[in-house]
């Protein structure tokens, strides 16, 4: 072999650029190229199990390779560059409050403020005197031990096999963190690019983790223009005052935005029909969307039918898994209708039991007024509506997943439906769940025999049973187990304590299993 001619000191220099990507490899070729590896395989072994999965943790068997902030982990690529190169999951969330220490801890593992300054100054990723800005922020910042957001996003720019990335708890959005993002995904985007040469070009899953802020989708849309990005997963909303901002998640953007997007996990949400709209039209690949809608605000109104049919709309042709939820939900539901059968290739579906009761109000309504000439709709006959599940389950779906919720101490006993209201010319309801059991019984009627017309596919149902839920929900949701038996569709009535129920994309051999309200 060639290559094994080569004198020994080229084969040592060839083995020191193949560390860490193709190290093992090189290793395991043969007796001569594993005897020269030898001397690096004990440190390769460390870094790897060190830095291959980060996270900022206290390791206390060796407290001087903690790495609690992005200070630390700057320091220590400056002065270790090959560290980077280890990096493929990295977990930043915990990077958001001052740590004490850190200083020091750089101090005692060799911090050479020179090293970190010609980092900083070498970066391809900062044009002019940006360098500067950033790395005073830096220096400032890791002595008055604070959350620094020009540290946590330099780091972006150091990370050539990073495939997983969780963005740190306080992630700001501002203008420079804008530019430099922007930079990051325009020199990952070349045509050239590689790990050798790009950060973040490897990126296939993004998570956030803005738990009681949410997260507008402006602060990392320019991330979701990266070249290989198929999963994201984090809290997002839409302000609900001033100019609305879903009108720019597209616009001036990059139109590769979101394109290459397979998996969206949307968790306590905020977003209305128009940016829906928008961020579905940015990623006509989706497959998976789960959605969950969080609004605490008790005068806040959503329009869940509106939601779904833009979502029908915007991504029926190609969604495969969809799940929409409510999570801290304490407003009221446009009564509006819905209808779900156009989804040719969804195979699991979660949606909660208030759309389907919202869509059994709304054609009861209209059915009382035409047909008694009042706008009460206590005594309409909620059977009338024919479609099975009435029709918000397409006849492709093959695992179907009701939800309901936990009931409160106000949740007992009353079933009336007499509690509809206008709200800026908008009819509205209060989501109750004593209402549920009703909307079961509606969904579910003459199941056994439409089935097989308009469900052929159908094989699961699984259906939230909250714990406190009052009997006559208990006994509805045990019923419908045998009733599907009979045409061989399996029933599995659930707590929401019990675990994740629907194993969507995105969520089976994750190194970071991070779910964040």
């Amino acid at each position: 072999m060639a290559l094994l001619e080569l004198a020994n000191e080229l084969l040592m220099l060839i083995v020191e650029h193949a560390i860490p990507e193709g190290f093992e490899s090189l290793c395991m070729t043969c007796h001569k190229l594993h005897t020269l590896c030898k001397p690096s395989i004990r440190q390769h072994n460390e870094l790897r199990s060190l830095f291959r999965n980060f996270d900022y943790l206290i390791r206390n068997k060796h407290p001087f390779l903690t790495i609690r902030t992005s200070f630390e982990l700057i320091a220590r690529i400056a002065q270790e560059p090959v560290v980077a190169r280890y990096i493929e999951h990295a977990n930043f969330r915990k990077d958001n409050k001052p740590v004490s220490g850190a200083l020091w801890r750089m101090e005692m593992n060799g911090y050479r403020p020179e090293t970190v300054r010609d980092s900083f100054a070498s970066s391809r990723y900062l044009s002019g005197t940006e360098w500067q800005d950033y790395f005073e922020k830096y220096e400032r910042d890791v002595k008055d031990r604070r959350y620094c957001q020009a540290s946590a996003s330099f780091l972006l720019t150091l990370l050539p096999n990073v495939k997983t990335v969780v963005l740190p708890l306080s992630w700001i959005h501002d203008s420079e963190t804008e530019k430099l993002l922007e930079a990051i995904v325009r020199h990952a985007r070349q045509p050239n690019a590689t790990s050798t040469n790009a950060s973040l070009s490897s990126v296939t899953t993004l998570k956030t983790s803005f738990a009681h802020q949410g997260l507008n989708l402006k602060k990392i849309t320019p991330l979701l223009a990266l070249p290989r990005i198929q999963n994201f997963y984090g809290p997002a909303s839409v302000s609900h005052t001033g100019a609305p901002e879903h009108s720019s998640l597209c616009q001036s953007l990059s139109p590769s935005l979101g394109w290459t997007l397979e998996v969206a996990y949307l968790r306590g949400s905020k977003i209305d029909g128009p940016a829906m709209e928008h961020f579905l039209r940015c990623t006509p690949r989706l497959r998976t969307l789960v959605y969950s809608h969080s609004d605490k605000q008790l005068s806040r109104i959503w329009d869940i039918c509106k939601l779904v049919t833009t979502i029908n709309k915007e991504a029926g042709s190609h969604l495969e898994e969809l799940s929409i939820t409510k999570h801290d939900f304490s407003g009221k539901i446009a009564l509006n209708t819905a209808n779900m059968r156009d989804f040719p290739r969804l195979h699991k579906l979660e949606i909660p039991l208030d759309l389907a009761t919202c869509v059994i109000r709304s054609a009861t309504h209209l059915e009382a007024k035409e047909s008694i000439g009042t706008d009460s709709v206590a005594d309409a006959d909620q059977s009338r509506v024919d479609l099975l599940m009435c029709g918000l389950v397409p006849p492709s779906v093959t695992r179907l997943f009701l939800s309901s919720e936990h009931w409160g101490r106000d949740d007992d006993g009353d079933n009336s439906t007499e509690d509809l209201e206008v709200n800026d010319g908008v009819q509205v309801f209060k989501p109750k769940p004593q209402q549920h059991g009703r909307t079961l019984e509606t969904m579910f009627q003459g199941f056994a025999e439409k089935k097989a017309a308009q469900l052929p596919s159908l094989e699961e149902i699984r259906v939230w049973n909250p714990w406190n839920a009052d009997k006559a929900y208990k006994a509805r949701c045990e019923r419908l187990v045998p009733e599907a038996e009979t045409v061989g569709v399996k029933v599995h009535v659930r707590s929401p304590r019990s675990t994740q129920v629907m194993d969507y994309a995105g969520m089976r051999g994750d190194p970071i299993r991070e779910v964040v309200y």
